[in-house]
């Protein structure tokens, strides 16, 4: 039998293992070792609307919200934001405005994702919205984005920051208006800074070559192209036929470009004129695109079928829905996408409102399959399968993403005391880990919703040859039969083994006082190491 410091040895890569296979919970043991899973597998948040940039989580969540679940871990004062928030490394950065010796200045901040404490603020810019017709609860509207070791802002006034995630001390600090000229849109910058491969995208608006890619080292130009006016759209990435693209919302229409050089891939023109704003993302499922717009200023949406031949690419309108009566416009609510389903909220008369609906739109066809009024203006995520809505009141809601019925499994008070001047919620949650980040425009918090990891302890000898593993709840809550049903023991001699092709073994798993038991006879089974796993 090995001894205990060679099996010791032989597990230690097993916590490598996990981080490579990205598998939602997997568990690792030898004959005399144990493990556990860590929170930090979970997925993070590094940028608005998560790392693929479609507002899409693969941590899984719990359906039920009963009871302390609905606690948050924590909840504080973050006013005068318009953005959401960025999760990475145990840290939560998200942005404010603040009065200091110079004036009311716009802030990013660093809070401790544990506890909400605050890590650091950094000044970025001045906080100045003479527009108005926000409220009194006005601010940045953007999201710092989270790469590596630094944080990145992009400020109202297009001056772009990056900033060492663990103090907020710049590294470097680029204004974009004053190197390349132009100025900022009325209700200023709204578009987040985007990050792949060590580029941050952007549009600043600046007459010629607007459309441009900068290199997170020093801030440097990569490349600049096009001569499309910015909007308060936040660019996206994505793969069509293939092919990877940054896609920009400008005012003249649906602008492709490649990410490593600035080439024009394709441009779909709108089918309707500019005005004002264009605030959601574009939304992407295979060859289709999906933009949105205000309906108060005449606009609507639309999809764009992109097509890839000998010859080019080619952009087909699908349909649109514009008018002053459209029902599927949007101010700056970005929908989620799942099999050819769009889940999202739009106004539902000429001024958005806290009355606008949650809708479950055909993507190829424009088609309404269910709406539901009274979820206001906020954009949803797409969390283990289901919605997740913050409403503007305050509310998170937990629906299920079924395009033939409206099914809602839970909701309950997240942002107390909505206020429609200086206390809603018209930002994107952020999740990370099981957790969810959301905050209104005065308050931010925290909740752990998440399904808790699973740990197994050491393997006992129950008899001659015989052994025990037992898988319980990390956090000591008992298991439910439902997923131990979906439990599965496998076995290997080799470590580096694909974990798809460990063997399968058909023991049954036996749920007894809220922790699974597992009888193994290695006499009959050589195999050294034993993973359960909980395929998603």
């Amino acid at each position: 039998m090995m001894t205990f410091s060679s099996v010791m040895k032989a597990v230690a890569p097993w916590r490598d293992l996990l981080q490579l296979s990205r598998l939602p919970r997997l568990l690792l043991a030898a004959w005399m070792g144990f493990g556990l899973l860590p929170r930090g597998l979970g997925a993070d948040w590094p940028q608005y609307r998560g790392s693929n940039h479609d507002g899409i989580s693969t941590d899984r969540i719990k359906s039920d919200w009963t009871g302390a679940i609905t606690n948050p871990v924590w909840r504080l004062p973050v006013p005068n934001c318009l953005g959401s928030f960025a999760v990475s490394g145990g840290r939560a950065l998200t942005q404010t405005r603040r009065a200091n010796s110079g004036g009311s200045q716009e802030y990013c901040v660093a809070l401790n994702a544990a506890d909400g404490t605050e890590l650091w603020a950094a000044p970025v810019d001045l906080a100045s919205y003479p527009e108005g017709g926000v409220g009194f609860d006005d601010g940045p509207r953007t999201t710092p984005a989270i790469d590596g070791g630094s944080a990145y802002v992009l400020t109202s006034y297009l001056k772009l920051y990056r900033l060492n995630v663990t103090n907020g001390t710049v590294f470097w600090r680029k204004d974009l208006l004053m190197s390349y000229g132009g100025s900022v849109i009325g209700w200023e910058n709204a578009a987040s800074p985007v990050i792949e491969d060590g580029l941050i995208f952007v549009n600043a608006n600046c007459g010629t070559n607007t459309l441009m890619a900068l290199r997170t080292s020093d801030g440097s130009p990569a490349w600049r192209s096009q001569n499309e006016a910015m909007t308060h759209s936040t660019p996206v990435l994505a793969t069509i036929h293939g092919v990877r693209q940054v896609i920009f919302a400008t005012q003249s229409g649906l602008v492709s470009l490649v990410p490593s050089s600035g080439e024009l891939l394709w441009k779909f023109s709108y089918p309707f004129v500019y005005g004002t704003c264009i605030g959601a993302s574009p939304v992407i499922y295979q060859d289709m695109v999906f933009v949105a717009a205000a309906q108060v200023y005449d606009m609507g949406s639309a999809v764009a079928r992109i097509d890839h031949t000998e010859t080019g690419w080619v952009t087909t309108q699908l349909w649109a829905n514009i008018s002053f009566t459209s029902t599927l416009s949007s101010h700056w609510m970005t929908p989620v996408c799942l099999n050819g389903f769009l889940y999202g909220q739009f106004g539902s008369q000429q001024f958005d409102s806290v009355n606008a609906q949650l809708k479950c739109v055909e993507m190829q066809t424009g088609v309404q399959r269910w709406s539901v009024d009274g979820f206001g203006r906020s954009s949803p995520v797409l969390v283990d399968g289901r919605i997740v809505s913050l409403t503007e009141r305050g509310q998170l809601v937990q629906v299920v993403a079924n395009p033939d019925v409206y099914t809602e499994l839970a909701r309950f008070t997240a942002i107390p005391n909505w206020d429609g001047n200086s206390n809603k919620c018209w930002n994107v949650p952020a999740v990370a880990d099981g957790r969810f980040y959301v905050r209104s425009t005065s308050y931010a918090a925290c909740f752990d919703l998440g399904i808790p990891p699973l740990k197994m302890d050491p393997p006992q000898n129950t008899g001659p040859g015989q052994f025990r593993l037992t898988v319980r709840a990390a956090d000591g809550s008992a298991l439910a039969s439902e997923r131990v049903a979906g439990l599965e023991v496998r076995a290997s001699t080799d470590l580096s083994q694909d974990l798809a092709d460990w063997m399968k073994l058909p023991n049954l798993l036996e749920l007894s006082d809220g922790v699974v038991r597992v009888d193994l006879d290695p006499v009959d089974s050589p195999q050294r190491y034993f993973i359960v796993r909980e395929p998603k």
